[in-house]
């Protein structure tokens, strides 16, 4: 397991820091930053895709994620217990106008099929199924 926590459990070392204040910079908004993109390629390569996006947060990530996915109005099927269901503020319905349809989870934590199927497939013939 790769432990992502750094930025909140960790602080950085001198060797770090020196890192950081030498690192060239630039506007990653235009895609001037060659740290961020030398990242992005890597992280692109690493999963064998064309291109990668570096998000700062994983609240962020998630979001961007939902979004890539779903339309507004739309709906999206998650678990009970999930971090973006639990702990994000309802951004995704604040900020994508999708709205979360929970379920109970299984014990390791993947979605049951037969609970997402009854989810996807609404009793009500006016309503849309989940989109993702």
């Amino acid at each position: 397991m790769i432990d992502l926590r750094s930025d909140t459990v960790t602080r950085p070392g001198r060797a770090m820091l020196e890192a950081m204040m030498a690192a060239p910079v630039g506007d990653d908004v235009y895609g001037d930053d060659p740290t961020v993109n030398e990242l992005q390629r890597y992280a692109a390569d690493l999963a064998g895709k064309e291109a990668a996006l570096f998000l700062p947060t994983g609240t962020q990530a998630n979001l961007v994620g939902l979004l890539s996915h779903c339309q507004r109005g739309e709906e999206y099927i998650v678990g009970q217990g999930a971090h973006n269901y639990l702990y994000e503020a309802g951004g995704a319905a604040v900020l994508g106008s999708i709205q979360p349809q929970p379920i109970d989870a299984a014990a390791d934590g993947s979605l049951p099929l037969d609970k997402v199927q009854r989810k996807s497939n609404p009793t009500i013939s006016i309503l849309p199924p989940p989109a993702c």
